[in-house]
């Protein structure tokens, strides 16, 4: 049984390191650690609290605790500042102090941010994607990208590597695959289609009727939380083992000006939060796996290992995947090829 897909090194430990991802203190904060003036951010963001959230959650709390509440940053659910796929143009306008978005909302916008989202990268736990996150905001081009919409980046939304569930027979051989009908996504689905499945997209609120019905097959969803919460581990036969198909990355940004009125401690307070943030969201994503395996296993799921002939299919796959996006972004006029071998570059750091 799998308990977990995250690594159990602490993430103290595995971000020790690095100087981008400052070390979270272990004990609790002090009340006013960092004196300053009250300041009250609104954060747009859609939906409810949840795993996707709770770095943004970590990251806030730790601000409010380390200024005893002088800054606070105040999440906004439920879209009620703006819709999900507006929330870069509000910061651009200034709409609100920061906001959450998806580069995949809008991928002519942030070219240069879909490099994170590219179908099976070598990046096999969210302490890793932390750090190849990091690393990316880091890059001139990107730091370029965030300013061209008036922003500044706060902190990356981590989502699990996907996998997929599914009913019927093990789908343990490539011929498996050819046919079967599949809900996927993005980078993930080019790769299942690459396979021989007939791919589609259904909204996640309709997956579990879709499957129980024999409308699809399977689907792909990062694991394991979002399988949880649409409960299709109950309908569902068999989910592949660690394949690590891939992982979407979304991102918390800071309107410019109003980043750059803060004061200085506060900026640094910013930047030092990233960690907390990132280490709470773990933290979440971690329990929740535990809970989630136990359930998986009652519920009888089989685990599908990878072979190595469907390996080498993803990897035929994958690989042209990575090249279409390195011409496309370089017809834009960005050095797309330099930022594929940066990321490739810090996820071999972060192993």
């Amino acid at each position: 049984m799998r308990i977990s897909n995250i690594s159990k090194i602490g993430l103290a430990a595995a971000l020790a390191c690095t100087t981008v991802l400052t070390a979270v203190p272990s004990g609790p904060a002090q009340a006013a650690e960092v004196d300053g003036p009250k300041v009250k951010w609104l954060f747009s963001l859609w939906g409810a609290r949840r795993g996707f959230s709770e770095g943004i959650e970590g990251l806030a709390q730790y601000v409010s605790d380390k200024t005893d509440g002088n800054f606070e940053i105040s999440l906004q659910y439920g879209e009620v500042l703006s819709s999900s796929k507006e929330n870069l143009d509000g910061l651009h306008i200034g709409a609100f102090e920061a906001a959450a978005f998806c580069a995949v909302y809008h991928p002519d916008k942030t070219p240069a941010l879909g490099g994170l989202d590219l179908a099976f990268l070598p990046i096999q736990s969210l302490e890793a994607r932390a750090q190849v996150v990091e690393d990316y905001y880091a890059l001139p081009v990107v730091q370029e990208e965030f300013a061209k919409w008036n922003s500044v980046p706060l902190i990356g939304i981590l989502m699990s590597n996907y996998e997929a569930m599914g009913t019927g027979d093990l789908p343990s051989t490539l011929d498996k695959w050819d046919g079967m009908r599949i809900s996927s996504t993005g980078g993930v689905g080019q790769l299942i289609a690459s396979m021989g499945a007939s791919v589609t997209v259904i909204s996640a609120p309709d997956m579990y009727q879709s499957m129980e019905r024999g409308v699809i097959d399977a689907a792909t969803f990062p694991y394991t939380y979002a399988f949880a919460a649409y409960r299709l581990h109950e309908i569902a036969d068999w989910v592949t083992d660690d394949w690590a198909l891939g992982a979407s990355v979304c991102h918390a940004a800071a309107n410019k000006d109003a980043y750059e009125a803060l004061p200085d401690q506060y900026k640094d307070l910013l930047k030092e939060a990233a960690a907390a943030g990132y280490e709470h969201q773990i933290k979440k994503y971690e329990e929740v796996d535990i809970e989630n395996e136990i359930a998986f296993e009652e519920a009888g799921l089989t685990r599908v290992p990878m072979t190595d002939e469907i390996r080498t299919a993803i990897e035929a796959a994958a690989t042209p995947s990575w090249e279409a996006w390195v011409a496309e972004v370089s017809e834009k006029g960005l050095p797309a090829q330099d930022l594929l071998d940066a990321i490739f570059e810090s996820a071999e750091k972060a192993k």
